[in-house]
């Protein structure tokens, strides 16, 4: 298992979407309505996507062991660093490619002489929250008890 980071191009909107829809359908079938994941919207996806590549508040990488597509990482770097997404193919979960995405985002922070970041969870996913926990994340605000539990979040603080 070689792991790398790459920095995404635009032609890669459309497989970031993909991957963004395969791993919603295993991670939050059951939490999102089924109408959402069934009806997965992927232009729109596609299209967001491409505008984060272009812009020059976000840092989107293509996570890759050897030559294969696992997982992307998006995080945002505006007034303070924000981890938008880290998501992996479910077979690549549970193997340290997400400690190694947190290197790579405390490295950032670090060089850049910034002291934390954030990042949003849905509650309903407890292998994110575990993990976030496991990272060093302490739960800054919760925002639960939607009647649509896709609009639940918790905000953690990570440590650089």
């Amino acid at each position: 298992m070689t792991i790398s980071f790459v920095p995404a191009h635009e032609d890669d909107a459309a497989v970031i979407a993909s991957l963004r829809q395969r791993i919603w359908d295993t991670t939050y079938r059951g939490i999102y309505p089924d109408e959402v994941i069934d009806h997965f919207d992927f232009p729109w996806h596609t299209e967001r996507n491409l505008q984060w590549i272009r812009s020059r508040d976000f840092h989107v990488y293509l996570i890759k062991d050897d030559d294969r597509i696992v997982g992307y990482l998006i995080f945002r770097h505006q007034v303070v660093v924000h981890l938008q997404s880290l998501y992996l193919l479910p077979e690549f979960q549970h193997r340290g490619i997400g400690a190694m995405a947190f290197h790579l985002l405390r490295d950032y922070c670090t060089l850049r002489r910034i002291d934390s970041f954030t990042c949003f969870c849905q509650p309903q996913n407890s292998s994110a929250a575990a993990f976030y926990a496991q990272m060093g994340g302490v739960v800054i605000a919760s925002d639960t008890g939607h009647e649509n539990p896709q609009e639940d979040q918790i905000t953690y603080r990570f440590s650089c």
